[in-house]
């Protein structure tokens, strides 16, 4: 199954998992039956406004079956949601840490965003 992790690097399974879901610099795409690892640029990390949406289409577009990261704003977390992707926050350290967590079944399902909007501007 596919999975998508935001991150701060591009650090196979040792990249630090990112904070915000709209502005992180990379996503990480995980198989989690063999932990086969590939990232991809965020393109809307640097969006002047509108980064949560943006990342989360392109999210969408690579269909994964959940995401997670530190926190989801309510715009991204409507656009994954409408597409049927799970969203779970994760507030530690490692893409490896995290999707022990999450094969673990530790990880609870978000059910609303996490932040507000316009949290992830810096």
């Amino acid at each position: 199954m596919k999975i998508i992790l935001t991150t701060s690097d591009n650090n196979d399974l040792n990249a630090k998992v990112d904070k915000q879901f709209g502005r992180a610099p990379f996503f990480a795409l995980l198989e989690t039956d063999n932990l086969e690892i590939s990232f991809l640029d965020n393109s809307a990390a640097n969006a002047s406004s509108g980064a949560g949406v943006m990342a989360a289409q392109q999210v969408v577009d690579e269909d994964p079956a959940a995401v997670i990261a530190g926190n989801f704003g309510p715009k991204a977390f409507s656009v994954l949601k409408a597409a049927g992707i799970k969203m779970y926050s994760y507030s530690g350290d490692t893409v490896r840490d995290a999707v022990k967590l999450y094969q673990d079944d530790s990880l609870k399902e978000l059910l609303d965003p996490t932040n507000g909007a316009h949290a992830g501007l810096k």
